[in-house]
């Protein structure tokens, strides 16, 4: 019925000097990225002057409660006031607008009424600060793949669309059927899907040329790559003037400490206008002007960023360390290795990946998204690394790294969760996939990051204070407006919050028994035991508040791990260790039970240096039982003590050293993925905490099919861990195994039984 009372509706009409505005939830938002809708709406008026805008947001509401920020906690009327702030910068004539995903997530078929009203609320905020009389274009939600049509999810995107519809019908609006468009996408195969509520590139391109086709009434011509790249780029330049990061900072109640940086956006503008000029000459005609051509290429390309590595990189001094007795400190890596490294992790194959920033705190404009995933390599085992390969570049900020053990790697950057496979296994990126999107991006360092393989198989994400996110997921919409730690099923996309709080929770780790613990960047606490639930300083609206367990008033730490080394003494087993960023010290901890939690007590430091440019920022256990620390190598710490631009911000340097008893052998080429599943299963059983670690990974890699190999090792056990391991592997896959659960229930050994426990909650 959508689509014969679309086909009667009033068709949409462009004229020349219209300003189109996009406002809606993640699939306008994605439209942002890919930009086909626009350009097949610039295709089809291609003879008149029409600029475009978009200003969606993921998980949006029609009252914009997700880009509500820190005015979340108040009426609806505070969250539209930023619309219309918003709104106010593009001046439309016309706004496309598409709702109603997340109503239909989160209040099904029943929300559609009020629904309803707030998206005509909305046309009134709109119409207040547009350019005359607004026209509309209301759009109705997008299919869910492979939903049935009689589901409870499928009634509810029916009833959004209705409401669009009539609305559409009773205010004189153009009513677009993207929810029977997408249904007949739906039958050309998953291949058009990144995930079951949101397109792909290719999914987008397909529905643009029918959307456009259904609403003006005539088919779009072909889109030339130049034109599309011209849109996403002015696109990029206009998202850092309407939505920039460090909001907090520029805008926000912490604009006086760096008040001067906001005069930069409004620089933005001029960048725009360029592309729109360039936009101009590619829209009309079938050959586009060549000059016109080879200049996007040319500014588009990666010949437009920096290259990597840096010709003109000039070491730094190096640094002199205090280490314990019968200890040493290496340099491993550094630029033109790598440079600012800011997260790091290991694959199965003892490499190590790099999240690498030279942009971080704040895109400067006219600077391109240079920013780089980056993996290095000890090759021939003399324990300095020889090798360095740029995976994908092109990334704004990244703030979290994980490589996925299946050539791929995902990448914490901006408000995005990244994903970039390399099928062809020839060590480059293939592609970039956005996972998922709109997390926060109020403050950088606060953004999301510590991205980390946990021992369940999901994937663990933290964010900080100042962050507010609303992530629209196949489940529903996942929102955490504040710190906290993220678990997400990388296959399934179901998100849920581990924790809530801390200030600024850049480290996490666990032990052998799945007790996680993590530490906060701000706010004097220390450690924290994570206890799924929980909520911790300094959450808002928190009815109670699970404290610290570290006594005493601590420095600003950084990332975590847990001492499971062969390579260390043998009484150090279990301590954990953080970096103390300000103080240039790697900070250790003992661990000992307190009741139904645990107590730190500080021990000497593992490493610590009078160099000012020495900024230890994370560090992992690896594949040779070494510790390797990341090495800010700036004098400038983050960004909250001096402005973005200060001249002594470090943007080239970068390090990795290498932190270990002496004499401890230098890694041997080795990688887990060729091992057979009952040998993976051993090493999870391992004295190496990185043999641990990545043979859960692999394991997980290689799909339930691991799980037929369970109960035959498991007969050959003496470790009572054994089981926990089982049970572990058997929760990744989202197959519980009643049985082991029950013996874990009734070991003697209490750690044991508090993980079956915790096992039960899931």
């Amino acid at each position: 019925m959508a689509v014969a009372v679309a086909a009667r509706a009033a068709s949409l009409e462009l004229t020349d000097g219209d300003r189109v505005v996009f406002l809606g939830d993640t699939f306008l938002e994605r439209e942002g990225d890919y930009g086909h809708i626009e350009a097949a709406l610039t295709r089809r008026f291609h003879d008149r002057n029409v600029t475009f805008r978009n200003l969606a947001w993921a998980g949006d509401t029609p009252t914009g409660k997700a880009r509500a920020s820190f005015d979340w906690n108040k009426p609806d009327s505070d969250w539209l006031r930023r619309v219309k702030e918003q709104v106010a910068l593009a001046k439309p004539t016309v706004a496309i607008l598409s709702y109603g995903m997340t109503a239909a997530l989160e209040g099904g078929a029943g929300a559609a009424p009020r629904h309803k009203a707030e998206l005509s609320r909305l046309m009134d905020v709109v119409n207040e600060v547009g350019n005359g009389k607004v026209r509309f274009v209301l759009l109705s939600p997008l299919q869910h793949f492979g939903e049935r049509p009689d589901s409870p999810r499928s009634r509810a995107l029916d009833a959004m669309a209705e409401a669009a519809m009539s609305l559409a019908a009773e205010r004189g609006a153009t009513y677009g059927d993207v929810l029977g468009l997408s249904r007949n996408l739906g039958r050309l195969r998953m291949v058009l899907w990144d995930q079951p509520v949101i397109l792909n590139e290719l999914g987008y391109q397909k529905l643009a040329h029918a959307l456009v086709e259904q609403l003006t009434r005539k088919a779009p011509d072909p889109v030339p790559e130049a034109l599309l790249a011209a849109i996403r780029k002015k696109n990029e330049w206009f998202f850092h003037r309407w939505r920039p990061a460090n909001w907090t900072y520029l805008f926000g109640f912490r604009k006086h400490e760096q008040g001067r940086n906001a005069v930069e956006i409004p620089q933005f503008e001029p960048l725009i206008s360029e592309w729109e000029t360039r936009i101009g000459k590619l829209r009309s005609g079938d050959v586009p002007p060549a000059d016109v051509v080879a200049e996007v290429q040319r500014l588009t390309g990666p010949s437009a960023r920096t290259p990597h590595p840096d010709p003109n990189f000039k070491s730094q001094p190096i640094p002199t360390f205090t280490v314990p007795e019968g200890f040493e400190v290496t340099l491993w890596a550094e630029n033109p290795q790598l440079y600012k490294p800011i997260q790091m992790n290991w694959d199965a194959q003892g490499r190590l990946w790099i999240a690498s920033s030279r942009v971080y705190p704040q895109i400067r404009p006219g600077q391109e998204a240079e920013d780089a995933a980056i993996v290095v390599e000890d090759t021939d085992g003399d324990g300095k690394a020889d090798k360095s390969t740029v995976f994908a570049d092109g990334i704004l900020i990244p703030t979290g790294i994980l490589p996925d053990n299946e050539g791929g790697v995902y990448v914490a950057a901006s408000h995005q969760l990244l994903h970039f496979p390399d099928a062809n296994r020839d060590g480059k990126a293939d592609r970039r996939r956005i996972v998922l999107s709109s997390f926060g991006t109020e403050d950088t360092h606060h953004n999301l990051h510590t991205l980390r393989w946990g021992y369940d198989g999901h994937m663990y994400l933290n964010q900080s204070i100042y962050t507010h996110s609303h992530v629209e997921t196949p489940h529903g919409v996942a929102r955490l407006n504040s710190g906290g730690i993220w678990r997400l099923h990388p296959d399934t996309l179901r998100m849920e919050i581990f924790t809530k709080g801390g200030c600024n929770p850049w480290g996490h780790h666990w032990d052998q028994h799945g007790n996680s613990f993590f530490t906060d960047g701000a706010g004097g606490k220390g450690i924290y035991h994570a206890m799924q639930g929980a909520t911790y300083f300094t959450y808002s609206d928190m009815r109670r508040e699970a404290d610290s367990i570290s006594p005493g008033n601590y420095p600003k730490f950084a990332s975590l791990e847990r001492i499971q080394s062969p390579a260390f003494p043998k009484d150090w087993q279990g301590n954990l260790v953080t970096c103390d960023f300000r103080a240039h010290r790697v900070v250790r901890f003992g661990v000992r039970d307190a009741g139904s939690t645990f107590q730190t007590f500080e021990l000497p430091d593992l490493l610590r240096s009078t160099n000012v440019t020495f900024r230890p920022i994370d560090l992992r256990f690896g594949p040779d039982g070494a510790l390797y620390v990341a090495d800010w190598s700036n004098p400038i710490i983050q960004h909250g003590e001096v402005d973005f631009r200060d001249p002594r911000r470090d943007h080239e340097h970068g390090r990795i050293w290498r932190v270990a008893p002496k004499g401890t052998p230098m890694a041997t080429r080795r990688d887990l993925g060729k091992l057979k599943d009952d040998e993976l299963l051993d090493r999870t059983l391992s004295s190496s905490g990185w043999d641990q670690e990545q043979a859960r990974i692999v394991l997980r890699t290689r799909g339930p099919a691991v799980l037929k190999s369970v109960k035959p090792w498991l007969v050959m056990q003496k470790d009572p861990r054994a089981i926990l391991e089982a049970a572990w592997l058997h929760q990744a896959f989202g197959k519980p195994a009643p049985d082991l659960l029950a013996q874990l229930a009734a070991s003697p050994d209490p750690r044991l039984r508090t993980a079956a426990a915790r096992q039960l909650g899931h």
